[in-house]
């Protein structure tokens, strides 16, 4: 008796054993789930294949209590071990494992030590390879009615957490289900979608920060959702891999980074509490860096999952204190933000409870975040509907004060007006008179500086004089004011020797400045040139630019008279002055900082009778023209050195018949246009002497008068709409 009543107990004993493992399909329990009913063995070091793991005795394996047990944040390769019995009438069946967002899912269908089927899902594979082609990890089951089958299931996270349903459903009933959910989830993602469509107008409108961080919060929030349901993976991201296993972790801390810009705009922390802002800006940086470490392979990675969802739920935490900690200031904050956010932190609360498995319903915890958050938008759509509300008050107020200011200043400008107009009146009479004055005072110095060209004119050469010395010469004189700064100077004479030589003296001089200054300097320079072809002392064009310095130094008190008194004048003059000896063929040279140009059409380059370098010798493009430049002394006319005058140095150059011999001042050169050139791209530069070189050797075998011509088209065409900025002058003259 005693051993028959031990064999019965061990028989109940090994029978409550051996249920656990077996699932007993009936019509009645499709689709519950089974997870206390299954075994389960945790491989964290990720070693065992499928193989081994069937060989394993079920004495290795676990047992849950949970029927969806949460297995925490975990990198462990799980498998769980069941059998089903099909005690139902249906032989076809759907098997739901796993969230969405698991990254590895495998189904094995085994007799004995034979693997008879297999299936794979999750999101480190394309979508296309799933078995049923579905958001969420479902495997298809054929179990005849009475039968019993083993199968393995092999799951695989990189750090989030694995919840274990094992919800087996019939494919009506599961169908019909998940008819519910889409319509449900359906309702949420279209509410989401429409507060973020309107709300946008009103960012558009208002040009608010608040509605734009209000409208990227509720986006980034239904794009996390989004995720963790499985949709992205399924319609956006259906090849897997890295974006579809970090979409979850880079929504979630994008709806915290724009929660937190929200809530700062929305409260007014800048001006109502810096020190909140400053609790704000380091929980921030937090959530940056949790971000950071999200996008990192390895064990940043793993832990960027728990401290996602600690700092979420922080953030909110702080949203709720901000809130009340403000209104104990006497801060005036909506009620629907409150009530908002108090709604929410009871969703998070859940949802991350769930997630650290604290919470024990996995279900509820995944679902009561989509809840709250959707009635949270609700509310806060409504706080920010009386936010515009507000506003608009606010901008009626601003336009009634402004109407009303306006009017009062219309008042008051009439009555300015008024005395204005008076005022004017009285100014306007006495500007009439002024006008009057100035344009009698302007007539007069117009008819001063006429008359000073007038003068200026009578000091230049006639003429008809001049071609008796030069068969063959021009003048291109284009001063930029009514009178010149620079004048040229063209007269005869004769050197005090035996011979008594017959010279032409020719000469280009710039003095300091233009206009009327410049016209007074032209005059005294004229006069001392003149005076010393007069004097027995002055028989070189270098000893008459020495008579010259000395003379302009004296007559502008440069002799040190004024320089006690600090009224020492430091103008002066740059000359080109040359004297041409036609019978011998010899031209005679001496400049003040101005140089000569002699171009020869053809011959050897030596026979200037002076030295030739690369320097001072241009050639053109076929060699058949030569540009010989003879440069003058470094210093000007009116230059003393230790109160002693510098000297200047003559030059004698052989010339030949039909040279072209030119000086010159810098006006011509130094003009400033040239803009509808391609390479200047429309800015102004000067013409350069480069180009003034080459534009003289190209012209220099023309006649006098066509080449006169031939300057003056071009400076107007280079000058353009350009101001002239200085007086011009170049003067020619053949070798005849």
């Amino acid at each position: 008796m005693r051993i028959c009543l031990s064999l019965i107990v061990v028989f109940i004993v090994l029978s409550a054993y051996g249920q656990k493992g077996t699932i007993i399909l009936t019509n009645e329990n499709l689709g519950n789930s089974f997870g206390d009913k299954v075994l389960i063995l945790k491989d964290a070091g990720h070693q065992l294949t499928v193989e081994q793991v069937i060989q394993k005795p079920d004495s290795e394996f676990e047992t849950l209590t949970d029927p969806v047990p949460n297995l925490d944040f975990t990198t462990a390769r799980w498998w769980i071990k069941f059998s089903i019995t099909n005690q139902s009438s249906n032989p076809n069946f759907i098997l739901e494992v796993a969230r969405p967002i698991t990254n590895k899912a495998a189904f094995y269908q085994v007799r004995g030590e034979i693997i008879e089927n297999s299936f794979v899902s999750g999101d480190d594979y394309e979508f296309s390879t799933k078995a049923i082609p579905h958001r969420k990890n479902l495997f298809p089951i054929y179990i005849e009615t009475g039968e019993t089958q083993s199968f393995i299931l092999e799951l695989e996270s990189d750090g989030e957490v694995i919840t274990l349903p094992i919800k087996i459903y019939d494919k009506i009933s599961f169908f019909e289900s998940d008819y519910f959910f889409q319509f449900t989830y359906g309702f949420y993602f279209g509410m989401m979608l429409l507060v973020v469509f309107i709300y946008f107008f009103f960012y558009v409108l208002l040009k608010d920060r608040s509605f734009l961080f209000y409208i990227m919060y509720v986006f980034c929030q239904a794009i996390m959702q989004f995720s963790l349901d499985g949709y992205s993976y399924q319609y956006f991201l259906p090849h897997g891999g890295y974006l579809a296993n970090h979409i979850v972790l880079i929504s979630a801390s994008l709806t915290i980074v724009f929660l937190l810009f929200y809530v700062s705009a929305f409260l007014h922390l800048k001006e109502n509490s810096p020190r909140l802002l400053r609790v704000y800006r380091y929980t921030l940086g937090f959530v940056i860096l949790a971000f950071i470490l999200s996008l990192i392979p390895g064990a940043t990675y793993t832990i960027s999952y728990p401290l996602i969802n600690a700092t979420s739920l922080l953030s909110v935490i702080l949203t709720l204190v901000s809130i009340y900690i403000l209104k104990s200031k006497g801060f005036k904050i909506c009620n629907y933000f409150t009530v908002a956010f108090t709604v929410l932190i009871l969703g998070a609360i859940i949802f991350i409870l769930g997630n650290f498995n604290i919470l024990g319903n996995a279900e509820l915890a995944q679902n009561v975040l989509k809840f709250s958050s959707a009635i949270e938008v609700v509310i806060l759509s409504i706080s920010m509907s009386n936010k515009y509300r507000d506003l608009q008050r606010e901008k009626e107020a601003a336009q009634a004060e402004a109407y009303k200011s306006l009017e009062e200043k219309n008042a008051m400008m009439d009555q300015i007006n008024v005395k204005l107009e008076q005022q004017v009146k009285e100014r306007t009479a006495k500007i009439e008179h002024q006008k009057e004055e100035l344009a009698e005072i302007n007539e007069e110095i117009l008819s001063s500086i006429k008359y000073a060209k007038r003068i200026q004119e009578a000091i230049l050469p006639a003429r008809e004089y001049v071609k008796t010395l030069l068969s063959e010469y021009l003048v291109f004189y284009r001063p930029k004011d009514v009178v010149s700064g620079d004048f040229y100077f063209i007269e005869s004479t004769h050197v005090s020797n035996e011979e008594q030589t017959p010279l032409v003296l020719f000469a280009a001089v710039d003095c300091t400045g233009h206009g009327v200054p410049g016209a007074f300097m032209s005059i005294v320079g004229n006069n001392y040139l003149s005076q010393s072809l007069t004097e027995k002392s002055v028989n070189s064009p270098a000893e008459a630019l020495d008579f010259l310095n000395q003379g302009v130094y004296k007559a502008l008190r440069q002799d040190g008279s004024q320089k006690e008194k600090g009224a020492a004048v430091r103008d002066g003059m740059d000359i080109a002055l040359c004297a041409l000896d036609r019978e011998r063929n010899l031209l005679y040279f001496a400049g003040a900082k101005n140089p000569v140009y002699i171009v020869r059409q053809s011959g050897d380059a030596a026979c200037f009778g002076t030295e030739i370098t690369e320097k001072n010798l241009v050639k053109s493009e076929n060699g058949e023209v030569h540009l010989y430049e003879i440069k003058g002394d470094k210093h000007p006319i009116g230059a003393f050195m230790d109160e002693e005058l510098i000297p200047f140095t003559n030059k004698k150059i052989s010339v030949q018949k039909g040279d072209m011999i030119y000086v010159f001042t810098d006006g011509f050169a130094d003009q400033f246009g040239g803009t509808s050139l391609p390479e200047s791209k429309g800015k102004g530069k000067k013409f350069t002497y480069k180009r003034f070189k080459q534009l003289l050797m190209n012209i220099a075998s023309k006649p006098a008068d066509e080449q006169h011509k031939i300057l003056r088209n071009e400076f107007v065409s280079w000058k353009g709409e350009t101001e002239q900025i200085d007086d011009v002058l170049v003067i020619g003259v053949r070798v005849s």
